[in-house]
């Protein structure tokens, strides 16, 4: 059944994604099935211009940083850009100069995801990324994956100078240095609890706190502002709009994540080895769980959860099995696209990005977190 079946009675028009997919057919072409053709050359001029790299051996790196996890990867963020783009704007024609434009950003906004995964696999002691070994585990890397991931965080900036010009340069990068922080920021919290033995710091307010800032500004909110940007519609109101409007539906997207990683035990769907009970992290699952186990359960989970043991994990498992993790997901994710829409229903007529937006918006992101066979970035 499709969630808030009797909101969508009271709305103006409900536009499903098919429909606006239709719309995008020659922008999704050019910018997202031609993704993997027109990266490198984005690179590779984006070196050529750094002209201040005299080493080729630097550029080599550089390039060779840059495309690992990229080529092969469906391109989620840049695709709810250009949807936002053209939710707002609804070019008549696509010029050589806009569609360049989308191609740039959508190359640097997946980097920037790049970026994190670095840090994130180093931190996790991750073994595959992207159906590929991590880029720290090659034999000429190891923890010189964090000085390529910093390099590589420089080298997106450059790109955004190199292709954009005054106000819209200056967005991009707001909004780029925006996911940095709060990814960051994420990140230590969520490392901060992972190194924790007291459980009852695992809340799901603890959980919320983490994702609002490490998923939900990514996932999310950047690709909708980037949109903004580019539609010359970026500014401190609608930018508070999207960051409020947001929040739940943001968070979601890693609850999502958190799902898939307990139901994907050999890495086949995310192509990213499942990690997050020996990781002890304070996933959606282990905070969901933690609040319904009776006194047993959560004595087992306390000597179990955190350790790379087999016998250990399978412990953690058994009880994640006593308990419909997948009913338990569907649940939250109603949950959280009720707030949203409640949210969305009380916006003014004059809003940007308009409720309209968002309905629309919210047609396509549930394509995504309704299927729990399948890793959003992963080309199916």
């Amino acid at each position: 059944m499709i969630l808030q079946k009797t909101i969508f009675k009271c709305l103006r028009k409900n536009v499903r994604w098919g429909s606006t997919q239709t719309n995008l057919s020659s922008l999704y072409k050019d910018v997202f099935k031609d993704f993997d053709n027109y990266v490198p050359k984005i690179i590779d001029d984006g070196l050529a211009n750094a002209t201040f790299i005299k080493s080729a051996a630097v550029k080599s790196r550089i390039k060779e940083v840059s495309e690992y996890y990229l080529i092969g990867r469906r391109p989620v963020q840049g695709e709810f850009m250009a949807f936002a783009y053209d939710t707002l704007e609804n070019p008549e024609v696509i010029s050589e100069e806009l569609l360049k434009k989308m191609q740039v950003i959508t190359c640097t906004v997946e980097m920037v995801q790049t970026y994190f995964f670095f840090w994130d696999d180093f931190e996790d002691r991750c073994k595959t990324r992207c159906g590929k070994l991590c880029w720290h585990l090659r034999p000429d890397t190891g923890s010189l994956a964090l000085i390529d991931a910093c390099i590589m965080r420089s080298f997106i900036n450059e790109l955004i100078r190199q292709n954009f010009t005054a106000e819209l340069r200056d967005n991009i990068l707001r909004i780029y240095n925006g996911v940095y922080f709060n990814g960051s920021i994420g990140q230590y919290l969520d490392t901060i609890a992972a190194r924790s033995n007291n459980y009852d710091n695992f809340t799901l307010a603890q959980y919320n706190t983490t994702n609002e800032m490490k998923s939900s500004f990514y996932a999310i909110k950047s690709p909708i502002l980037l949109g903004l940007a580019l539609a010359n519609k970026f500014n401190e109101e609608s930018y508070n709009l999207v960051d409020n409007i947001c929040e739940d539906i943001g968070i979601l997207v890693q609850i999502h994540n958190d799902v898939i990683d307990v139901l994907n035990i050999d890495g086949s769907v995310t192509g990213k080895n499942a990690t997050d009970i020996q990781e002890r992290k304070c996933s959606w699952v282990a905070v969901t769980v933690l609040e319904k186990c009776n006194t047993e359960q959560r004595r087992i989970f306390e000597e179990n959860y955190g350790s790379w043991d087999p016998k250990k994990i399978d412990r953690i498992r058994k009880i994640y099995e006593e308990f419909d993790v997948l009913q338990m997901y569907r649940q939250e994710e109603k949950a959280r696209y009720e707030k949203f829409l409640k949210k969305v229903n009380a916006l003014p007529k004059n809003a940007t990005p308009s409720a309209e937006f968002f309905y629309k918006f919210y047609d396509l992101l549930k394509t995504f977190t309704r299927d729990t066979t399948n890793f959003m970035y992963i080309k199916h």
